[in-house]
């Protein structure tokens, strides 16, 4: 779907603060409420796929939420059932290819350090995966759910 100006400005509000009211909205790209009503849905139909909630930092650190990338580099004929294997572990919150030196860059949510130590041995010990090197994220500093893989 090629998405208009107005299309396009509307979704970088919502990737900032999907919570805006429609009449908000309006205002910041001056168009009238009903407008952007009719934006939004033509936008749900064809390209926002869900909204979420983003917890504070202090709420996610008080239950133990340990979050970091897993680069891995993957034996090209177990592309598939590696893909299997993560979709189906519930700590893996997003998987994406990347260009570069690694094949994959994982998202993983663990609720504490043996629990993380635990998910990420269960990868590394995959069959097909070659390679894997661990990033913990310390202190996000901002996120608009785009820049996240």
């Amino acid at each position: 779907m090629q998405l208009q100006g107005n299309e396009k400005k509307l979704l970088d509000l919502l990737r900032i603060n999907s919570r805006l009211s429609a009449a908000e909205l309006g205002r910041k790209l001056g168009l009238a409420r009903s407008t952007i009503h009719m934006m939004l849905q033509k936008l749900e139909e064809k390209v926002i796929d869900s909204y979420t909630v983003t917890l504070k930092p202090e709420a996610e650190s008080e239950n133990g939420n340990i979050r970091c990338y897993v680069m891995i580099t993957r034996d090209p004929k177990k592309t598939l059932e590696i893909e299997q294997a993560l979709e189906k572990m519930p700590e893996v919150a997003c998987l994406s290819t990347v260009a570069g030196s690694f094949d994959f860059i994982a998202l993983i949510h663990a609720d504490s350090h043996p629990h993380l130590d635990e998910i990420l041995t269960k990868i590394a010990m995959m069959p097909g995966i070659l390679k894997t090197e661990t990033h913990i994220i310390l202190s996000p500093k901002f996120d608009r759910r785009s820049c996240i893989i």
